[in-house]
């Protein structure tokens, strides 16, 4: 008798890759809208927020363009599958998700293109026929912006539809939990698309008035909530049925490392503990403008917007192994 085969066993490390990549984009999309939406708000740092919207939407992109081609390549025959999940099936989340992706890639697409071309203050790069489409399709500011602000709730749909999509397994991979992991999945993307975005912005713009500090205080906050819900899914395992036991008996003995060193330490410990450290020096930073401490600031919020980004990798890559 041959037993079936296990998710780990065709889905593997590229599919994991996958899935930070797309969570990585809806998180970078939100971070990147957000700070665009406040631009309005805080004239101080309006000039500083368009740069960080305009990169954030660079992001976006990259990672959803690169994603999605890993997923293709996955499929083997992607453009039979393709088609058959968008004419087929309109309540399911894979059918759900390639319209979402497609809406995604296509706001972020255009925003990148309002933002960084057919403007004085865009990209350092003149691209003929491509700054004239920016003039002629960029619309007024307070509609681009509302525009903007749809695509956060697709940005949230597109951090979150995988885990809807493969918690439908859960009965069989217990990990693949539907009540946190759908929420583990939001937590994460918004972590690592901040940690992306404003890790851009503090290594070209530095510390001072670029709305890094509020940022990263959000994200630390965002942090304790997926260390939350990390937490909850791990007590539901443990208290489950047999295969959720040995699943969280997996996860604690052979995947310790994984789990423990890269998901938590490297993804969530370290970089809190780093924010504690930036809380002892930027005030002397801010305050009395002191050149080595704001250095020293900027490394840190670098480093810890880092680890929290390579986190959010390992956590997809021990879902899905």
């Amino acid at each position: 008798m041959v037993n079936p085969l296990l998710p780990s066993e065709f889905w593997g490390i590229a599919i994991g890759v996958y899935l930070f990549l797309g969570g990585l984009a809806g998180g970078a999309y939100v971070a990147g809208a957000v700070a665009d939406l406040l631009s309005t708000r805080q004239p101080d740092r309006k000039e500083s927020y368009f740069k960080t919207a305009r990169w954030s939407m660079v992001i976006a992109v990259a990672a959803i363009s690169i994603g999605g081609l890993l997923l293709l390549t996955h499929l083997g025959e992607p453009l039979n599958v393709l088609k058959f999940w968008l004419f087929t099936n309109s309540q399911s989340w894979m059918t759900i998700g390639i319209w979402v992706i497609i809406l995604f890639t296509l706001l972020a697409t255009v925003q990148a293109l309002w933002l960084g071309f057919g403007r004085e203050d865009g990209f350092p790069v003149s691209l003929g026929p491509v700054d004239a489409l920016a003039r002629v399709t960029r619309p007024r500011e307070d509609i681009r912006r509302a525009i903007t602000a749809v695509g956060i709730v697709i940005g949230v749909l597109l951090a979150v539809y995988t885990a809807l999509l493969i918690s439908a397994a859960g009965q069989v991979v217990p990990l693949w939990n539907e009540t946190w992991l759908p929420l583990l999945f939001l937590t994460s993307s918004l972590s690592i698309g901040i940690a992306a975005v404003f890790g851009v912005t503090v290594l070209t713009q530095g510390f001072l008035g670029t709305g890094v500090q509020e940022f990263s205080i959000a994200d630390d906050v965002i942090i304790l909530a997926e260390l939350g819900t990390l937490a909850m899914l791990m007590f539901t395992l443990k208290n489950g049925g047999p295969t959720a036991v040995e699943t969280f008996q997996y996860i604690m003995n052979d995947g310790w490392l994984l789990f423990w060193g890269g998901v938590v330490g490297v993804g969530m410990v370290v970089p809190l503990a780093l924010s504690g450290v930036l809380l002892g020096i930027e005030g002397r930073c801010d305050l009395h403008k002191n050149t080595f401490m704001c250095r020293w600031a900027t490394t840190i919020c670098a480093l810890k917007f880092g680890l929290v980004v390579v986190g959010g990798l390992m956590l997809r890559v021990m879902i899905i192994l």
